[in-house]
């Protein structure tokens, strides 16, 4: 078998030189193997086994929960609801809009309403099933447009555009009477989920010195801590939380997910309590990708230089925030992707909708607005008749040039050699770009 290239150039001396190498996974053998212990694979004397139950709905207000047939259900040995919470009902990474368990409202399809610990899975499934909510609808917010709506309800106090942030570089009016050619098109995101093998677990207990302690499958142990303590009204050196093996992530797992839950029964039974999600749980009560309205209208020379980007761009963060407003923010300072664009005007809206709540992702934002900007960079090569390699090499950013939000570009700059060793292999394949 023929053996891959090797890429050499300055950049592998000294601690460099792991490029364009196969570098080993040292814990590879023992996942291949089966070795490594996940949550879902650890087990507690006396552990009990819990299970959420879900709003199921958007946008509702509680008039109710009946837990009476739960309790009844042989093996239950926990039925809690929001009064049963000894802290503060509240946490969320950038602001602290989420609810430990739904109390007045239910925001999102995927609120947690109560909580169940049994003695075997079976016994919780069952009672999470007979616990019956009395819930007076409202009307959701499902969408962007809804969002913007000035007569949509407020999903939270302040209303439901949460932040608006905007870029501004040159003189916009300027780059649009200097084009030859202007594009305007407007693009959809949809909502992505990320699909991590490993659903979201805890496994809480006390242990000897009073310590709540939580393994659990999470990106940030310490922040997760943060948040945990308040809620469950217990001091910061009284929870300690272990970072288990973590069977995908993708930024996820950024969030609290079943962690103050498990905290929250092992307080209640004083046992081990393991909270697992099933698929169809991870699927539901988890941050996904954000679904954006892209707005742009792009110019350029007959040349092909860019002459100015007007965008905006709208993010649906879902019911609650999560990191939101920073990855919407990012979609924005990314809006004109790796090229030189002398004149810009970009602002985003960060939106609550009723919709499942959005959060971190592989690509924070930036892979949004690549569906725009390319799709552009696109149009406008076909309109002017130029190859959409060649306008790209145009317009790259090159060292010395400044971004749109003014950070000027150093040798990390690689998109121009990117895109010429994609011209080149073209070239060296005789593939040529159709002109239709």
């Amino acid at each position: 078998m023929a053996q891959p290239e090797q890429v050499t150039s300055a950049a592998q001396s000294g601690p460099y030189d792991w490029i364009g190498t196969s570098v080993p996974k040292v814990d590879a053998l023992d996942k291949a193997l089966g070795i490594t212990q996940y949550v879902g694979d650890m087990q507690m004397p006396g552990m009990l086994h819990a299970r959420i139950r879900w709003s199921g709905v958007p946008h509702a207000v509680i008039r109710g929960i009946d837990t009476s047939d739960a309790e009844k259900v042989p093996g239950v040995r926990a039925v809690l609801t929001a009064g049963d919470i000894p802290g503060v009902n509240r946490y969320g990474l950038a602001v602290q809009d989420q609810r430990v368990l739904a109390d007045d409202k239910v925001r999102s399809a995927a609120d947690p309403v109560a909580l169940v610990a049994a003695e075997t899975e079976q016994a919780a499934e069952e009672a999470i099933n007979k616990i019956k909510l009395d819930l007076e609808p409202l009307r959701p917010v499902l969408s962007i447009e809804d969002a913007l709506d000035p007569t949509a309800p407020a999903i939270h106090e302040g209303g439901n555009l949460f932040a608006r942030t905007t870029v501004r570089k040159g003189d916009l009016d300027q780059g649009v009477r200097e084009s030859d050619v202007i594009v305007e098109t407007t693009y959809r995101t949809h909502l992505m989920d990320h699909m991590a093998m490993e659903t979201e677990s805890s496994l809480a207990y006390i242990d000897p010195t009073g310590v709540l302690t939580i393994i659990t499958s999470t990106q940030y142990p310490y922040r997760d801590r943060r948040q945990i303590a308040p809620a469950l009204n217990l001091s910061m050196n009284k929870v300690r939380v272990v970072q288990a093996p973590i069977g995908g992530g993708f930024g996820r797992k950024d969030d609290i997910t079943s962690e103050i839950h498990a905290g929250l029964l092992a307080l209640k039974t004083q046992r081990p309590v393991r909270l697992i999600y099933t698929r169809q749980d991870s699927l539901i009560a988890n941050t996904k990708r954000h679904p954006m309205l892209l707005k742009f209208r792009t110019g350029a020379r007959s040349d092909g230089r860019l002459t100015f980007v007007d965008a905006d761009i709208y993010g649906d963060t879902g019911a609650y925030l999560s990191l939101g407003a920073f990855v919407i923010k990012k979609a924005g300072i990314h809006a004109c992707g790796p090229y030189d664009v002398p004149n810009i005007r970009v602002d985003t809206h960060t939106l609550y909708t009723n919709n499942l709540s959005s959060g971190a992702m592989r690509g924070f934002g930036v892979l949004q607005a690549a569906v725009a900007h390319e799709s552009q960079m696109d149009q406008l090569a076909h309109r002017l008749g130029i190859s959409p390699i060649d306008i790209r090499l145009i317009n790259t950013l090159k060292p010395g040039l400044p971004t749109g939000t003014g950070q000027v570009m150093d040798e990390g700059c690689g998109i121009e050699a990117t895109v010429l060793r994609i011209k080149e292999y073209m070239e060296s394949q005789d593939l040529r770009f159709a002109r239709s």
